[in-house]
């Protein structure tokens, strides 16, 4: 197994939180939670596919290429049942657009692969075969600053008349309401709503709640390996975004991830390295169902 990381510097740290390289047999196989963050595969093994974790079926056939790993609001499963070797790349919360030519919202359900994203990309079937063909033929250290360099090229020339409010909003979600954000842009709810869904992928409301759902997350995972609390994404959440009681903490967790926290917290013990990856889980559809059944728990 080979999992390497590269730091962001410069320009590209305003739109790119991490890159990654993830390679091996059964590497990248798992169940995902609901994330803040879409994020652009570049693939070099195996063709994944992705399903439904709790009711099967295909969501969006196997990929292989360039891709933006959709579905941010729904847990489900992704699979490569080859050899993996990808670097993954997490966007900041609203970046989506400018990379990709699409609303974020578009991302949402499934896997787009980039020949289909939009001309805004200014993105060419020659220049995805291209780049691809040179990572096959460079170590990872080398292949980090190709990415860079390819990612740099789809932002410049881009309008970034309204990076400053993308940018503003993705930080402010943390500890304003949707009342408090529509004074403080001048915008009536529904233009929010629209903004929020082409930049962030939904509405402001949901988006905080899946925010809040990864710090739990993360929260829940790392006291339970006995590790510090790190980093959390931005900053944290204000009380304005506590859940009620410990009921409706419950449900929300529940609804969102189609499992309890104690069922979360004892998958987190058998698993300790989800400290470094909260909302991803390696574990097959099978495996996984058999634990929240009680069987494996």
């Amino acid at each position: 197994m080979v999992f390497q990381s590269h730091r962001i510097t410069g320009v590209l740290a305003e739109f790119v939180d991490y890159i990654v390289f993830m390679g091996g047999d059964g590497m990248g196989n798992g169940v995902a939670f609901p994330r803040m963050n879409q994020t652009i595969i570049v693939n070099l093994g195996s063709a994944f596919g992705t399903s439904d974790v709790y009711r099967g079926g295909s969501l969006r056939g196997q990929v292989d290429g360039i891709w933006i790993n959709g579905k941010q609001d729904e847990t489900f499963l992704l699979e490569n049942r080859g050899t993996t070797a990808m670097y993954a790349i997490g966007l900041k919360l609203g970046m989506v657009p400018y990379f990709a030519g699409l609303p974020a919202m578009e991302t949402n359900n499934q896997a787009v692969v980039a020949e289909d994203w939009g001309v805004g990309s200014r993105l060419r079937t020659s220049e995805i075969a291209a780049l691809r063909e040179r990572l096959l033929e460079r170590p990872v250290a080398e292949g980090f600053g190709l990415i860079e360099a390819y990612l740099l090229s789809l932002v410049r020339g881009s309008d970034l008349s309204a990076l400053w409010k993308v940018r503003w909003l993705g930080r402010a979600m943390y500890t304003r309401s949707v009342h408090q954000l529509c004074g403080d842009l001048g915008v009536t709810r529904k233009r929010l709503r629209g903004e929020a869904q082409y930049y962030f992928g939904d509405a402001v409301k949901n988006i905080q709640g899946i925010i809040r759902l990864n710090q739990t997350l993360g929260n829940i995972a790392r006291a339970t390996v006995g590790e510090e609390p790190g980093r959390v994404p931005q900053a944290s959440l204000s009380a304005l975004h506590d859940y009620f009681d410990q009921s409706h903490f419950i449900r929300d967790f529940k609804a969102r991830t189609g499992i309890t926290p104690l069922q979360y917290r004892r998958l987190c013990r058998q698993f300790p390295l989800i400290a470094r990856t909260p909302n991803f889980l390696p574990l097959t559809r099978e495996t996984f169902l058999q634990f929240i059944s009680g069987e494996g728990s």
